[in-house]
């Protein structure tokens, strides 16, 4: 990889976007990376409400930062002015904003298809126009899947399939791993991480829970709904527990001393608590849909199908077989070395540079 230096923008209207979430995730790691690079100039453009409730300044100890003026709700939907850029060789956007002035690199990260998928009327009308127009004036476009390029190509099929570059999410393995002062695994907690609604299906999660009466439910995520409440005492009764949402340190404790993660979701572009679930030496009960496959690979137990009996059935072999379940923990570690973010920003250093980007499926 070229050594030459590098000036960049990263626009990081993301970080006005969500108050927690795994594309802020990803581009705060990305901002920290940067600004430690050796030869990398960064300038950011930050957004006038900064939502993300773990973003810290510290990331962008060298970088130049410019702050918008617009409220993010008006913002996140124009180009970047001249204001908000530096003269640079590279422009990346976290959330499909073009730039107003031509940058010799224009790179876009496409995370998934869920507005296309579950959004309906105006809102997804202007979501999918400007995703699209970003795509199709992107020099790079990178998917955090081969599940998600799919979809970018599905969608617009006039774009070049060779700017379409298929670069994956890593784990952090320093703040992801077994932790063992925790103690043994209580053998009857089943873990579920992260939102609710929808497509995520947590339904299928309390109705196969419902079908293994010796394990337990316990939940990290926001407060419960009433609807949700209501479900889970009369499904669960005296079996379920919510965490809400935990430190890091945490959610690694419950991780790691859990019997199984499970994760049902019909749709993610790329399903990062699988791998910090394999990380933290806990077995993984998931959905065989969109890109799971590709970040589980053959250490996951996946569901045959959508539905709580095919949950159920892969939970209790866990439960019947402690050699099944010690060869899925033993395989969950293998994997989770083939996604490392050092990995991840190499690729993204060379998709700035131009450079030949082998893309890859795990």
């Amino acid at each position: 990889m070229s050594t030459a230096p590098l000036a960049v923008t990263l626009d990081g209207i993301v970080f006005g976007l969500q108050r927690y979430g795994g594309i802020s995730n990803y581009w705060g790691r990305l901002v920290r990376h940067l600004d430690a690079e050796p030869g990398i100039s960064v300038h950011e453009v930050l957004p006038r409400e900064l939502r993300y409730q773990e973003y810290d300044p510290a990331w962008h100890a060298r970088a130049s930062v410019h702050t918008e003026s617009l409220r993010n709700g008006v913002a996140r939907y124009l180009d970047v002015g001249a204001a908000g850029r530096a003269p640079g060789d590279v422009f990346h956007t976290s959330y499909y904003r073009v730039p107003s002035r031509k940058a010799s690199r224009y790179v876009v990260t496409v995370y998934d298809f869920i507005y296309e998928r579950y959004v309906h009327g105006p809102a997804r009308w202007v979501h999918t126009w400007q995703k699209l127009r970003s795509i199709r004036r992107a020099d790079a476009v990178l998917c955090i899947s081969g599940a998600t390029r799919d979809d970018v190509l599905r969608h617009a099929p006039d774009v070049d399939p060779a700017k379409v570059h298929v670069v994956y999410l890593g784990v952090d393995t320093q703040s992801f791993h077994p932790v063992a002062a925790a103690g043994a695994a209580r053998d009857n907690r089943v873990l579920y991480v992260g939102q609710r609604a929808g497509y995520k299906r947590f339904d299928l999660a309390v109705e196969a829970m419902a079908q293994c009466p010796d394990l337990t439910l316990d939940i990290v995520g926001p407060p419960l709904s009433a609807e949700e409440t209501a479900r889970l005492e009369s499904r669960l009764r005296g079996r379920w527990h919510l965490h809400g949402s935990v430190p890091g340190a945490r959610l690694r404790e419950l991780y790691s001393t859990a019997f199984a993660f499970i994760f049902p979701s019909d749709y993610e572009g790329f399903g990062l608590p699988i791998l910090e679930a394999m990380a933290c030496g806990c077995p993984v009960v998931a959905a065989h849909t969109a890109s799971l496959p590709e970040v589980g690979g053959d250490a996951a137990v996946y569901a045959r199908e959508q539905r709580p009996g095919a949950y159920a059935e892969a939970l209790l072999a866990l439960q019947g077989s402690p050699s099944a379940r010690q060869a899925a923990i033993e395989a969950g570690l293998r994997r989770v070395q083939r996604f490392s973010w050092d990995r991840t920003f190499d690729e993204t250093l060379a998709a700035y540079r131009g450079e030949p980007l082998a893309d890859r499926h795990a």
